[in-house]
């Protein structure tokens, strides 16, 4: 029995001892850690950096540590790249398992290969939340390996870079394993891509991805290299000075992975050309599932044959509501067949439901497509927000309930 109860006292004292490992370590211009770079040198796997709201120029850094957390706090801290980054790559590089990164600014990056980004995501599993990449040659780039994963919550990018030969994105998955956006929000592309993503397997829920005024993005989304696309409940619109005509790009560059397949359900998609743009585009159809349910397609392109003429190369829609319309994306004013809500979210008026086949009715119950249930159980809310709706079939085609 005295046995016994050392044995446990040792297994006790040594739980305790692995939990005090962990440490929380704080940073910030009156803080015993001043630099981002110096808490990056000292932090070890399992702790919690804190750094303090200011401005950190210049302040790069390599995470090789897992599990760790790094957080803003008292507000956002903002981090200038100012003409530095780590190892050549970005602001910040990180290479540990399992991290997360929370409420932090990151802006600036350049490198000499014009692949500078807020941060370069290079193993394990990373975790980003409340986050904004904004000026930079990329917002996350995530490089290749099956091992990585990355999930993005609530965050903003925006405002691409000018730069040839390369193509700024606004976040650039590689061949990945598994990618989840959700309630982001990305806009003012320059000539790359909103969201470009290898992975096997991809995740895009109550976004909003817009052009917007100026905005001049090449695919709203592409996913190169084909793998599972699963889009529910995202706002997508192409501006006038987009510089590709379309919108959703699947497999233009092979089929690299073993399974294939694109799902859209309850999305919002708005093209503003008025020659019409293809709001879908897929290559070798064939040997691609392509599967649409209670989407929202609105064209400035008048005419029922413009609308139909640009969803590409054999790919069907299953129970979408068609409306072709002229004018804004987001009108000052009421009294238009759109009409904003809260500022910035698309609502159909009562007249502009009328004017869809049925009404704007008759959704069908989605199902689920690789284990994911397709019916929405949330909703974008501006900025850089989702929030939670009651389950089942939507009642109106497209990412917004009335």
């Amino acid at each position: 029995m005295v046995l016994m109860l050392r044995w446990g006292l040792v297994v006790i004292l040594l739980l305790a001892g692995g939990k005090g490992w962990a440490a929380t370590l704080r940073v910030g211009p009156d803080e015993s850690i001043r630099s981002i770079a110096e808490a990056a040198r000292v932090a070890r796997d399992g702790d919690i950096v804190e750094i303090v709201a200011a401005t950190y120029r210049g302040d790069v850094a390599v995470w090789p540590q897992a599990h760790l957390t790094i957080r803003g706090v008292g507000g956002r801290p903002v981090l200038e790249a100012a003409g530095r980054s780590a190892e050549g790559k970005a602001i910040w590089v990180v290479r540990g398992v399992d991290v997360r990164v929370e409420n932090i600014v990151f802006r600036g990056a350049r490198v000499p290969d014009r692949n500078g980004a807020g941060i370069r995501h290079e193993q394990g599993r990373l975790t980003v939340r409340n986050c904004l990449f904004d000026d930079n040659e990329m917002g996350i780039l995530a490089a290749n390996g099956d091992s990585l994963s990355l999930i993005v919550e609530d965050s903003e990018f925006s405002h691409g870079v000018l730069m040839t030969p390369r193509l700024s994105h606004l976040l650039y998955a590689g061949r990945v394993a598994r990618l989840e956006v959700r309630g982001s929000y990305f806009h003012h592309g320059l000539i790359g891509h909103l969201l470009k993503s290898r992975a096997r397997f991809s995740l895009i829920e109550y976004n909003r991805f817009t052009d917007e005024s100026r905005g001049r993005a090449s695919y709203e989304l592409d996913f190169p290299d084909g793998g599972v696309a699963v889009l529910i409940g995202n706002l997508i619109q192409q501006s006038v000075s987009t510089e590709n005509d379309r919108m959703i790009s699947f497999g233009e560059e092979g089929l690299f992975h073993e399974q294939n397949g694109i799902f859209l359900s309850s999305n919002t998609l708005v093209d503003e050309l008025p020659t019409g743009g293809e709001f879908l585009a897929v290559w070798s159809p064939e040997r691609v599932s392509v599967k649409t349910w209670n989407n929202l397609l609105v064209s400035a392109c008048s005419g029922w044959r413009c609308v139909e003429g640009r969803v590409r190369q054999g790919v069907h829609r299953f129970h979408d509501r068609l409306l072709s319309w002229r004018g804004e994306i987001f009108p000052v004013t009421s009294g238009n067949r759109y009409i904003p809500v809260a500022g910035a979210r698309l609502a159909l008026t009562a007249d502009a439901y009328s004017a869809l086949p049925d009404g704007g009715g008759m959704t069908v119950d989605p199902g689920s497509a690789e284990g994911v249930v397709l019916a929405p159980r949330g909703e974008y809310v501006h900025p850089a927000h989702s929030r939670t709706r009651p389950g089942g079939v939507p009642a109106v085609p497209g990412a917004f309930q009335p």
